[in-house]
């Protein structure tokens, strides 16, 4: 049995970066050898193992071969007779296709030595096209390394051009399109993945809003420069209804990007009178949920930065009002009222906590 450190984080090694993990490949062994020895199995198509100690990812070196459309259209082949080479061979760029033994000697039957010290992002074998899932893969990696210029081979957007065109692209799951975008917005410069989706076509195929006005572009790089919360930046970029739903948003970012969409414009024009401030805190359900008014102040805050737009005055009242409602609104005894009088006192107090916000910011 022999073990090898592959991928990702040999490219950063060399980059100079800290690997964020360490995946390993297992030559000339099987699984029953690796149980013995206390891994645990946690993959059943493509055996993949957790180390007894550090949890790390330990994969059967392995040969695939394409059966059906789609990134999960695989069979797999663990032999123990399955080379270091072959399981190199099958892997996306050749920047993550170089090992290293134990003894720290480089294994690079791609030259993706070469290409890091070029800084070219290029695919290993044609076999690349197989998986459409490369195009978005590709697409990180240049928003990832886009601090140390890195260009993709103009060879390998060929190829990404044609599994555009074979409509393959359409059998990927919303939850690995979300993983591959969310790691995007990860990165320091997230437009250069939209970049590589517009080159390639597949923007103007599934989702032209990304070519056809160049508002989202300047909104993706201008938070880009900022500490904004990546939920909180990808609720407000401006993506259509279409985009967020073919890209699985999750439900905790699907919540605030329509509270976002319903509510921007209403605090626009919203005037600071107490009656105003009820209805749109009552819209809001920031009585019962002030987390919900909390979060849609720091996106109303980024829109007015983009915007070039300065309110402070109404930013400080709705501030004000969250602070007070977080510190408990005493209602008082209720249980003799009926349901009418109920939402009359519940009122009442309410529009005395907006008049006590509003004299604090007089």
């Amino acid at each position: 049995m022999k073990i090898f450190l592959v991928g990702g984080a040999i490219r950063d090694k060399i980059l100079g970066l800290s690997p964020k993990e360490k995946d390993w490949v297992v030559v000339d062994s099987n699984p029953d050898e690796l149980l013995n020895l206390g891994y645990k199995q946690v993959g059943k198509k493509f055996p993949v193992f957790l180390h007894p100690e550090t949890s790390e990812e330990y994969a059967l070196a392995r040969l695939e071969k394409k059966i059906s459309k789609g990134h999960k259209g695989f069979v797999f082949d663990t032999d123990k007779s399955v080379t270091l080479e072959q399981d190199l061979l099958r892997r996306d760029i050749t920047i993550n296709a170089i090992a290293e033994d134990k003894d720290g000697n480089f294994i690079d039957p791609h030259k993706g030595l070469e290409d890091l010290e070029n800084r070219i992002i290029r695919h290993v074998s044609k076999a690349f096209s197989e998986d459409p899932l490369r195009i978005y893969r590709v697409a990180r990696f240049y928003a990832t390394l886009s601090g140390y210029n890195f260009k993709i081979h103009q060879s390998t957007y060929d190829l990404m051009k044609d599994i555009v065109r074979s409509g393959e692209m359409e059998d990927l799951s919303k939850e690995r399109l979300w993983m591959e975008l969310s790691k995007a917005f990860n990165t320091k410069n997230p437009w250069m993945f939209f970049d590589v989706l517009i080159k390639t076509n597949a923007a103007e195929k599934y989702y032209p809003e990304l070519i056809n006005d160049d508002l989202i572009e300047r909104k993706i790089k201008y938070f880009s420069e900022s500490n904004i919360e990546k939920d909180i930046f990808l609720s407000i970029v401006g993506f259509s209804i279409n985009f967020v739903e073919l890209f699985g948003f999750p439900k905790k970012i699907l919540e605030i990007f329509f509270i976002f969409n319903e509510f921007i414009t209403k605090f626009v024009s919203i005037k600071l009178e107490e009656k105003d401030i009820l209805y749109f805190a009552n819209s809001l359900d920031a009585f019962r949920r002030p987390i919900r008014l909390k979060i849609f102040l720091k996106q109303a805050q980024y829109f007015f930065d983009f915007h070039k737009m300065q309110d402070d005055k109404k930013f400080s009242i709705f501030l004000s009002l969250i602070d007070i409602i977080e510190k408990k609104i005493d209602y008082g005894d209720m249980s003799n009222k009926n349901v009418q009088d109920i939402k009359k006192h519940i009122e009442n107090i309410n529009l005395r906590v907006i008049k006590l916000a509003l004299s604090k910011n007089h």
